[in-house]
């Protein structure tokens, strides 16, 4: 299909046939009409320039996907639902054809059109090195008739001697709803043994639980939000090996749900760990993007009183 094509067929209800239907709250003692704000987290990760669903022949992805199809389901929750971010947790790049012709500028600049709020960065999003990468980053922003700006966060990549792209990294977001405001950060996984040196040279890796403290602990005590969500391009149980999305909870005090990418986990619903105030929702909902994750938050007086989630096929 010419890109030119493909571009205008986004926006084309017709290539869509998902349909969901909204996620009641478990609110227990707590009833939702008490809460003083609600907010939908939509996810994607590791999409890998999956702009067209699966072809035959893969098995139980066959005919799911499709950055067409998640534009409507999108479109039809932020329509039901009102208070919503669309995020992403990296590694957009790599995996089809789409991604050796247009190098990750069509990925991001479809993103945009669909209205992502904000994403981290992965390991294949270095693939072609920081230049290629910043290049697509400058894609996106020339769409100045799409939705905002799509902000990339991430707070433990130093980027010190790569200020073309230090200066598209943002270490946190935050977004206000009524009743509520949302804090964002991102992290990401160690270059070591998946990044070529040259594929990211100028940039840093540093621990991921203590580049989060502070970052945390600011958007509570400073931008005093409501909610703490961070991206993170990690892995979901790397079982001790390394920083994972499993063992962040107990590193890092004060984060309500972890939107996790790179191990490819397929979970129907998201993990909840046990805080010593609260609990933490941990999600990851596989990869090509054939499914959106969707976790809801209904807050009262600044604490989460009804928390749910569930992962919703692409095109089935």
């Amino acid at each position: 299909m010419d890109r030119r094509d493909f571009l205008a067929s986004l926006s084309a209800t017709a290539l869509a046939s998902a349909v969901t239907s909204q996620i009641p709250l478990r609110a227990g003692a707590e009833q939702a009409p008490s809460a003083s704000g609600r907010i939908t987290l939509l996810h994607t990760n590791d999409t890998h320039s999956r702009i067209e669903p699966f072809g035959p022949g893969n098995g139980n992805l066959s005919g799911l996907g499709g950055m067409a199809r998640r534009a409507t389901l999108v479109r039809q929750l932020r329509q039901q639902l009102g208070a919503v971010l669309l995020l992403d947790a990296g590694d957009t790049f790599q995996g089809t054809p789409y991604f050796n012709r247009y190098k990750g500028r069509l990925d991001y600049q479809l993103m945009r059109m669909v209205g992502y709020d904000a994403g981290t960065l992965g390991n294949h999003d270095f693939d072609n090195g920081v230049g290629m990468l910043v290049e697509a980053m400058e894609s996106m922003e020339q769409l100045q008739h799409a939705n905002p700006p799509f902000v990339f966060l991430n707070c433990n990549f130093d980027c010190k001697g790569a200020p073309a792209l230090g200066k598209r990294l943002r270490p946190y977001l935050v977004r206000e709803f009524p009743g509520l405001r949302v804090g964002l950060t991102g992290v990401g996984v160690a270059f070591a043994g998946l990044v070529a040196p040259k594929n990211h040279e100028g940039i840093t890796w540093k621990d991921p639980y203590e580049s989060l403290k502070p970052v945390v602990k600011h958007l509570r005590e400073v931008e005093k939000v409501d909610l703490v969500v961070v991206l993170s391009h990690l892995g979901y149980d790397l079982h001790g090996t390394a920083p994972d999305d499993l063992q962040m909870p107990g590193q890092v005090a004060g984060i309500d749900a972890i939107i996790g990418g790179h191990s490819h986990t397929f979970l129907d619903k998201p993990t909840k760990v046990p805080q010593a105030q609260g609990e933490t929702l941990i999600f990851q909902v596989g990869f090509g993007g054939v499914n959106l994750g969707r976790m809801d938050f209904a807050m009262t007086q600044g604490k989460v009183r009804a928390a749910s989630g569930s992962a919703l096929p692409v095109g089935s």
